[in-house]
């Protein structure tokens, strides 16, 4: 076999055993050999961004004594309580979450004594969230790490890139949730095919401050 050929032969092999692009949406495909290498690359930074803010919510929660979760919980109540307190769809809104698993939650923080229930004036069968004395006094304590946390972790954000990326992530919410929840049923079957996603993009959501 001559050098031509052997080369010939040796491309042909390689594309042979080159995989598909993992994403079709023309958007998220770049020119050349590697159409979704970017893409890639952005869900292995993601997926790493993601680990280290678990870690570092982590850290604080621990400050608390209380889970990740909980912790969410009880800033976002810190936060949004004020001195009427706040409901547990509207923190459960806030968290992208549902009523049922901050409502079981709220069970734990009560009895850690962080937060405090009282019933909501405008509905009978609902309730309002507020710190305990005790949980303000712990939330005023962390401040110091909670801003040293949050300084360091986007320390190298600018303004414009800060609000691009609030309304990028925003806008991948509903959709996320969406295809896990497709997932989920899929995985109850023995076999199913996976909806295209939608032509159009969802409006991205107003930035939210936590």
């Amino acid at each position: 076999m001559n050098r031509r050929a052997a080369k010939s032969a040796s491309t042909a092999t390689a594309k042979s055993k080159a995989l598909a692009p993992s994403v079709s949406l023309p958007a998220l495909l770049d020119k050349g050999p590697e159409p979704d290498g970017t893409f890639r690359q952005l869900l292995y930074d993601i997926s790493v961004v993601a680990t280290h803010l678990e870690s570092a919510r982590q850290y604080l929660a621990e400050r608390l004594g209380v889970t990740s979760p909980q912790y969410n919980i009880v800033m976002v109540v810190a936060r949004m309580g004020g001195e009427t307190g706040v409901s547990v769809s509207d923190v459960a809104a806030r968290l992208n979450v549902t009523g049922a698993f901050v409502t079981n939650e709220v069970k734990k923080l009560v009895k850690a004594q962080l937060i405090v229930k009282k019933s909501n004036p405008d509905d009978g069968r609902g309730v309002l969230l507020s710190l305990s004395p005790h949980g303000h006094e712990q939330v005023r304590a962390l401040e110091p790490d909670l801003l040293m946390v949050n300084d360091r972790l986007f320390s190298t954000v600018s303004r414009e890139d800060f609000l691009h990326l609030a309304r990028t992530v925003g806008s991948l919410i509903d959709v996320f949730g969406q295809t896990v929840a497709v997932l989920k049923a899929l995985s109850t079957t023995a076999s199913g095919s996976i909806p295209l996603a939608p032509s159009t993009p969802r409006k991205a959501r107003a930035t939210r401050r936590s």
